[in-house]
């Protein structure tokens, strides 16, 4: 994770990790990448990592594994600094959000179910 945070802070790093991405991608992949590059290249710190961290995931089974769960975590992390401060409405909507995370995620294990 830090070399992801490493890559998204720092504009030579970024540059480098954009051209190796960009030889591994080819067709409806390198125009979307390329589409978010533009996009992202100079933007702020979470418009850029989240660039970042979709395309490694993208490219990545292992993270890919991963990922719902740093994403589950993260949503459960913003809910309890929210409730932290007193935000009850906000950390009630970020719960809503745990949830359909959770049910848009079995929709997935149902299609892959489905298909074999």
């Amino acid at each position: 994770m830090e070399i992801l945070y490493r890559i998204a802070t720092n504009d030579q790093r970024f540059e480098k990790w954009a051209k190796k991405q960009k030889k591994n991608l080819e067709g409806h992949f390198l125009d979307m990448f390329n589409m978010g590059y533009n996009e992202s290249a100079n933007a702020g710190f979470y418009t850029r990592a989240t660039f970042v961290c979709f395309w490694e995931i993208h490219g990545n089974g292992s993270l890919a594994k991963v990922a719902p769960s740093i994403t589950q975590a993260s949503l459960m992390h913003l809910a309890q600094r929210l409730l932290e401060r007193n935000r009850e409405q906000e950390a009630q909507l970020a719960h809503n959000m745990m949830i359909n995370f959770v049910r848009l995620l079995s929709t997935l294990d149902v299609e892959t179910n489905e298909e074999e």
